[in-house]
C-alpha cells in the first residue's frame, strides 16, 4: 500500500516538472482575436499530425484520459461585453510528458484574449482514482448581441502509458451562449461599459503665467489653461472596451480651446482578477470671459454581478474668467474704436464752436446762446429780433415794406403774450426761452408763407 502510494506521489512530481518545462500555448495565440468571420478548417488544425492517436483514442475511451469544456460568465443573462470564460481540463491517471498546446480559438464579433502561458495545475480525485489535471482558460469578451457558437477547440497533449509516451490530438466538444443588451443606453453614440467595480476619478491643474495650482478657485485669465487627467477602471473587462470618457464638447471654440493631449491603457490581472484602465490627459485654453462651463460627463455601467445598470459621473464644472488688457481690447475692439471716433468728433465740435465764439462774438446766434445761458432779456429779445428777421427775409425772398411789417405784427403779438408778461417778471428758465424762440419762428414762417 506504501509503495503504491510513493509511486502515485512520484508520478505528480514528473507530472508537474514536465508541464512546467513543456507547457504552452501555441505559437500562433499569442495576440488577440478579432474575429468577424471565423472558418474553422480541421485538416488546417491537424495538418502537422494525426487527427487522432489510436493508442490516444483507447486511453480516453478506458477513463485514462478526460476532456472537459464548459463556460463560465457573472449571470446567467450574458450582456454585450460581458466577460465570458472558455474553461478546458484534460486529465489523466499517469502524467503528462510534453507540454500542451492549445490552438488558437476563433469567435465570431468577440475579442478573443491570448491564452495564458501557463495551465493551472492539480490533482483530482475521481472514483478513487488521481488523476493529474491541466486546466486551461480562453477569455473572451462578445461585443454585439445575438447567438454564439465556439468550435471545437484542439489540444495537443502527450500522457505517459507505461513506458512509453502516447501523443495526439483531443478535441472539445461545441460551445454555444446567448448574448443581449440589457440596457437602451447600450448606444455606439453614449458611452458605456461592461463589468464590475466600475470607477472614475479626475485631477484640475491650472496653469497660468504666474502660477500653478490644483485647484480651480482661483481666478482664471483669458489664455490661461487647465489641464483635466482622467482615470476609468473596471474590472472584468479589457481597456480596449472602455468608452472615451472626455469628447471635444458642443460648446463653441469661442469659450475655450480643447486639445487631447495623449491617451493609455493598461490591463492587468491579479488573483485571477482582470482589471482594465484608461488614462486621459486633455487641456482647455480659455478664449473669453464670463461664466464658461465644462458640462458634466455620463457614463452608463451595466454591473454584470449585480445585473444593474449605474452611473459614473463627472459633474460640471462652472469658471469665473476675467479680461486681461489684451484680450478687452480684442473682445470690444469694434465698440472701442466707435467710442474713440465720436470722442474726437465731439471735441473737434467743440474746438471749433470755441473759435467761432472768440472770432465772431457778436454774432446774432452766440448773443443768443450767451443770453439764454445767462437769462438776460434784454439781449435775448435782441438777438431773438435779428433772427426773426433774418429768417423772415429767406422766406420772402426780398426785403421790403410789407416783410417789416410782417415781422412788427408777430413782434407786437409776443410783447402782449403771456410768455413776454413771465419773461419780463425775471422769473423764467432757460427752458422757457428756447421755447419762446421756436414759438416765434414758427410763427415768422407761418407769416412768410402767407405773404409769398
Amino acid at each position: 500500500m506504501f509503495q503504491s502510494r510513493s509511486i502515485q506521489l512520484l508520478c505528480l512530481v514528473i507530472s508537474l516538472v514536465s508541464h512546467c518545462a513543456y507547457s504552452q500555448p501555441s505559437a500562433h495565440s499569442q495576440n488577440p482575436v478579432y474575429s468577424s468571420n471565423p472558418v474553422y478548417n480541421q485538416e488546417t488544425v491537424y495538418s502537422q499530425k494525426t487527427v487522432y492517436n489510436e493508442q490516444l483514442a483507447s486511453l480516453y475511451e478506458q477513463g485514462n484520459v478526460k476532456l472537459n469544456a464548459w463556460l463560465s460568465h457573472a449571470s446567467s443573462d450574458i450582456a454585450v461585453h460581458e466577460q465570458v470564460t472558455l474553461n478546458i481540463e484534460v486529465m489523466t491517471d499517469t502524467w503528462f510528458t510534453q507540454g500542451t498546446k492549445v490552438h488558437r480559438v476563433e469567435v465570431d464579433n468577440a475579442v478573443v484574449l491570448p491564452i495564458s502561458s501557463f495551465a493551472v495545475n492539480s490533482t483530482v480525485r475521481i472514483d478513487g482514482k488521481v488523476y493529474s489535471s491541466q486546466l486551461w482558460e480562453i477569455v473572451l469578451y462578445p461585443l454585439q448581441s445575438g447567438e454564439y457558437l465556439i468550435p471545437p477547440v484542439a489540444l495537443e497533449v502527450g500522457v505517459k502509458q507505461g513506458r512509453n509516451s502516447v501523443e495526439g490530438i483531443v478535441m472539445t466538444k461545441a460551445l454555444s451562449f446567448d448574448v443581449h443588451k440589457p440596457s437602451v443606453n447600450m448606444m455606439p453614440d453614449r458611452k458605456w461599459l461592461t463589468g464590475k467595480e466600475a470607477k472614475i476619478e479626475e485631477k484640475w491643474t491650472f496653469i497660468s503665467q504666474n502660477e500653478q495650482s490644483q485647484s480651480l478657485e482661483g481666478k482664471l485669465k483669458v489664455g490661461d489653461a487647465i489641464t483635466r487627467e482622467i482615470t476609468l477602471s473596471a474590472q472584468d473587462t479589457i481597456s480596449m472596451l472602455l468608452p472615451e470618457v472626455v469628447v471635444r464638447p458642443d460648446t463653441s471654440e469661442n469659450e475655450f480651446l480643447f486639445y487631447r493631449e495623449s491617451t493609455k491603457y493598461n490591463d492587468s490581472e491579479q488573483r485571477g482578477v482582470r482589471q482594465a484602465q484608461s488614462f486621459e490627459k486633455v487641456t482647455y485654453i480659455v478664449n473669453s470671459a464670463g461664466d464658461v462651463t465644462i458640462p458634466a460627463i455620463h457614463i452608463f455601467w451595466w454591473d454584470s454581478e449585480s445585473q444593474t445598470e449605474k452611473k459614473l459621473i463627472l459633474p460640471e464644472q462652472r469658471l469665473d474668467v476675467s479680461h486681461t488688457f489684451t484680450s478687452l481690447l480684442k473682445e470690444y475692439k469694434v465698440e472701442i474704436s466707435v467710442s474713440i471716433g465720436f470722442l474726437l468728433l465731439l471735441a473737434l465740435g467743440c474746438v471749433s464752436f470755441y473759435r467761432f465764439v472768440k472770432t465772431q462774438p457778436n454774432n446774432k446766434w452766440v448773443s443768443l446762446a450767451r443770453a439764454t445761458y445767462n437769462k438776460d432779456i434784454v439781449l435775448y429779445e435782441t438777438a431773438v429780433y435779428q433772427i426773426l428777421l433774418v429768417h423772415f427775409q429767406r422766406r420772402v425772398l426780398a426785403v421790403n415794406q410789407e416783410s417789416v411789417e410782417g415781422i412788427g405784427l408777430i413782434w407786437q403779438r409776443y410783447q402782449k403774450s403771456v410768455m413776454r408778461e413771465q419773461l419780463a417778471s425775471g422769473d423764467c428758465s432757460r427752458f422757457l426761452l428756447v421755447k419762446t424762440l421756436l414759438t416765434l419762428l414758427m410763427s415768422a414762417r407761418a407769416r412768410a408763407t402767407h405773404i409769398g
